[in-house]
């Protein structure tokens, strides 16, 4: 029986880094399956694909939220659908992973929930992560740092795979911005993700309120409000610094924030990767990163990791001329981090799974 690989798709919708970095990889991956081999992606029945080379989709009534929802709706219908489909292994990025009747390869984002970052108790959640990794028959993650932590919280279960996001390199000129969103006269300091409180949005705030009126930037936040966005915005109303929230933008707008920005920040207290920071380096910009979870790995020279509480140290970096790397050091690191590449790996993998199963 040829590879048949089921994909959990039903965070599919809005754009966010998890969605970009499946559909780049889907992008890929369609190309370099072999005859008979094929990819199925599950999706929730409101999304609407668009079709891409050698991908298959099929909607199943499983939602992304509330968790106890998704769970439930997984247990009941995602081994009826993987079998009706007669797929010999499943590749799932949510947890906790259920029972399946085939080879299941598990991935793991980050593992903010088991640092105690999030709503579950730290003990429940490692108690989780544990149990889906010794379920499944493969594990990847996205970087050494979260593969470090996964070994720590389940030590027993199958040696995570690393296989690092991507992005492509910008060749071409900047994008001007929309005109809805004109630059202001000092620039603006650019975040992209969710806005929740792991994201350690306040130290940039509590920076530029150190900085006079008159070099003082705007602060720009494009993404989906997780919950902290109010108590940012009270914040910065007290601080006197302008923000503005975006929202969840597109692929064109994104490029160009990118392109436009004075510096890209991201001062998370966790990242298990950390997509934003390497996008913004593949545009050229300045990037502020933290000194936590995989932000130093990804970035590696391009960028000088702050401590992520230090406000003196912040605002010192938005002050402070761009790092000077040369062209040829940026696009050499950047190589590291191809969707291509990523995409065989993981086929690699998948194909592993497969002749391996009984």
């Amino acid at each position: 029986m040829s590879l048949h690989v089921t994909v959990a798709g039903w965070l599919l919708g809005p754009p966010s880094g998890a969605n970009r970095r499946l559909l780049a990889l889907l992008a890929q991956l369609g190309a370099q399956l072999a005859t008979g081999e094929r990819i199925t992606v599950l999706h929730r029945r409101d999304f609407v694909p668009e079709p891409l080379p050698g991908i298959d989709w099929a909607p199943i009534a499983i939602p992304a939220a509330p968790t106890w929802r998704r769970v439930r709706a997984e247990r009941r219908l995602l081994a009826p659908a993987v079998h009706a489909l007669g797929a010999t292994l499943h590749d799932h990025g949510f947890l906790p992973l259920p029972h399946l009747p085939i080879p299941s390869c598990l991935l793991v984002h980050d593992v903010r929930t088991q640092d105690g970052i999030g709503r579950w108790p730290r003990w429940l959640a490692r108690a989780v992560l544990r149990r889906s990794c010794e379920r499944a028959a493969a594990i990847v993650v996205p970087s050494e740092w979260t593969a470090a932590r996964v070994r720590t919280f389940a030590p027993n279960a199958p040696t995570p795979t690393v296989i690092v996001n991507g992005v492509a390199i910008a060749n071409t000129p900047a994008t001007p911005l929309p005109k809805h969103l004109p630059r202001p006269e000092r620039g603006y300091v650019l975040h992209v993700g969710h806005i929740e409180a792991r994201k350690n949005l306040t130290v940039v705030v509590h920076a530029l309120a150190r900085l006079a009126a008159t070099q003082r930037p705007e602060l720009w936040l494009a993404g989906h409000d997780a919950g902290a966005l109010g108590a940012l915005t009270t914040l910065a109303a007290h601080h006197d610094v302008p923000l503005r929230a975006l929202g969840v933008v597109d692929e064109t707008t994104l490029a160009s924030l990118y392109t436009n920005a004075r510096h890209v920040v991201v001062p998370s207290h966790h990242e298990g990767f950390g997509l934003p920071a390497l996008e913004a380096l593949a545009h050229g910009r300045t990037v502020l990163v933290s000194d936590a979870g995989a932000l130093p790995e990804v970035t590696g020279p391009l960028a000088q990791p702050l401590a992520p509480d230090d406000i003196e140290a912040w605002r010192r970096a938005l002050t402070a001329a761009p790092l000077p790397v040369d062209e040829a050091t940026r696009t050499a690191w950047l190589q590291r981090f191809r969707w291509e590449s990523s995409a065989l790996q993981l086929l690699a993998l998948w194909r592993r799974l497969h002749r391996a199963a009984p």
